[in-house]
């Protein structure tokens, strides 16, 4: 009965190698390093004029963050900034209060001039505005540029801000 036990044993367990399982090249690769920059303002932009008021936007307070892979594909991201309006006392129309906007990644894709960043704006952002970003490699660090459009009016009240290079460092 025991060796009946060890043969059945012996032909349940032959011809079966355990094996190691094979490491998949995709995991390390898939691990993403968190990076974030701010900026603390843009440049006021002029937009409006006849027959509107001459306005400017600020954008204050500005952070990314961006979730990097080893490869340089961007996996995720979000953009926050403090839209500012304003206008002179001459203006009977009232400008937007200043709100917090909100943007996060849809898509990036990569090129031999770095890497383009698509953000969708929040359905709560006021006033509405597009978000393209290049990002582009220094050193252990990223350079992002931010260009913001907005998208809710026509000419003379759209805007486009875009900013200086902010620079995104492992967090």
């Amino acid at each position: 009965m025991r060796l009946r036990c060890l043969a059945i044993a012996c032909l349940a367990a032959c011809g079966q190698v355990a094996q190691q399982p094979v490491p998949d090249a995709g995991i390390d690769a898939a691990i993403a390093t968190p990076y974030a920059g701010a900026l603390s303002q843009t440049t006021a932009v002029m937009f409006g004029g006849t027959p509107y008021c001459n306005y400017t936007i600020t954008l204050k307070q500005l952070s990314i963050d961006l979730d990097i892979l080893p490869t340089g594909q961007v996996s995720s991201g979000h953009v926050q900034a403090l839209n500012v309006e304003a206008t002179d006392a001459t203006c009977p129309n009232p400008v937007f209060p200043p709100t917090i906007a909100n943007y996060t990644l849809s898509s990036s894709s990569t090129g031999t001039s770095g890497t383009t960043l698509m953000f969708q704006g929040a359905a709560g952002n006021a006033p509405m505005a597009s978000l393209v970003g290049s990002l582009t490699p220094s050193g252990g660090q990223y350079s992002a540029v931010l260009t913001f459009h907005r998208t809710d009016q026509m000419p003379p009240l759209a805007w486009t801000v875009q900013t200086p290079a902010i620079l995104l460092s492992p967090k």
